[in-house]
């Protein structure tokens, strides 16, 4: 869990947003044959993309 944790403290603003950008994509991708695994994918990415939209301002405005 810690590393986990480590990651998202350590990682730029910018990974985190392709990562999210990659996921979306997934879920789009198999929403069609799988709905609810689309939606619970789709929610991660949302909450990642604020999360590092969040962590680029925190950084640009300190």
């Amino acid at each position: 869990m810690n590393k986990f944790l480590f990651f998202f403290k350590t990682t730029s603003s910018l990974i985190l947003i392709l990562i999210s950008f990659g996921i979306g994509v997934l879920a789009k991708v198999i929403e069609n044959k799988f709905p609810d695994i689309a939606m619970g994918l789709q929610l991660i990415t949302f909450m990642l993309f604020i999360y590092a939209l969040i962590k680029f301002f925190n950084s640009r405005f300190k």
